[in-house]
């Protein structure tokens, strides 16, 4: 039900207006935390709309397949691929979208099956990491682990979003191929948790070539974030919770796609 409703335009209504209601809530309760909110609200709106016509949109951590939709509604000539651990949610992915292909697995830096826990009061907070000190009802399967590189010799990749609950290095470092080829934008969540994994993150950005963007910044004419300010963005209030990594190669590309996205002047600063 949840995945028609998405494909409908009263699905996108609502999902806007969830937005607006999440940003007026953060307002009212945690004034100091309302950019953290604006830039995670403009991450979403900015990655369903960037992927060129005929290009392939990579959403990594689908769910119940909110961005799916909204990248089908606002880029109907990209061709569009889910990658999803939990079966149970690619199956309803695979009815709801037939004309998205849907990989069901666990995306990382290695080929095995491997332990997914499933948080049973909040589906989309499910990880690959074991939960400690949490009341929410948790039930552990087996999926398989695969590399991006392995799923297909992938060709016109121009956008993908990764959302895994703290598993997005992985991600990264078993698609090294893929990402070198195709040069896509990518989206990524990046939040609290283990300072060692963020530097390795930054780093493997870094070392093929890209540079990390606040979503604020994108249609903006800006210099990557260093290393230091990419971790200090992570320090409460944060910056954001998702952020943009792009090839430099592409980064004037990127800034004009926003630009037209946000109905901004092609001379903006």
């Amino acid at each position: 039900m949840k995945q028609v409703l998405l494909r409908s335009g009263l699905g996108g209504w609502l999902l806007g207006l969830r937005d607006r209601v999440s940003l007026l809530r953060t307002a009212w309760r945690s004034p100091e935390a309302v950019g953290t909110v604006a830039n995670d609200v403009l991450s979403t709106y900015l990655i369903t709309r960037l992927c060129a016509p005929g290009k392939v949109f990579i959403d990594i951590g689908s769910h119940i397949g909110s961005i799916l939709a909204e990248v089908q509604r606002h880029c109907p000539q990209a061709r569009v691929i889910g990658v999803e651990a939990m079966p149970d949610k690619a199956e309803n992915l695979r009815r709801s979208f037939p004309g998205v292909e849907i990989f069901q697995c666990a995306l990382g830096n290695a080929t095995e099956e491997v332990s997914f826990y499933v948080n049973e009061l909040a589906s989309g907070y499910s990880s690959l990491a074991r939960p400690e000190g949490t009341s929410a009802r948790i039930r552990e399967i087996k999926v398989p682990l695969r590399r991006l590189d392995e799923l297909r010799d992938f060709t016109d990749v121009d956008a993908i979003k990764i959302d895994v609950e703290g598993a997005e290095l992985g991600v990264v470092l078993g698609g090294q191929r893929t990402l070198g080829a195709n040069k896509p934008v990518i989206m990524f969540e990046s939040g609290p948790g283990d300072d060692a994994v963020k530097k390795a993150l930054w780093t493997a950005f870094s070392d093929m070539g890209y540079g990390i963007h606040m979503p604020n910044r994108l249609a903006h004419r800006d210099e990557p974030l260093s290393l230091s300010t990419f971790m200090d963005s992570h320090v409460y209030p944060r910056f954001s919770t998702n952020y943009f990594a792009v090839p430099r190669e592409r980064r004037a590309e990127m800034r004009d796609r926003a630009r037209r996205v946000l109905g901004m002047p092609a001379d903006a600063a």
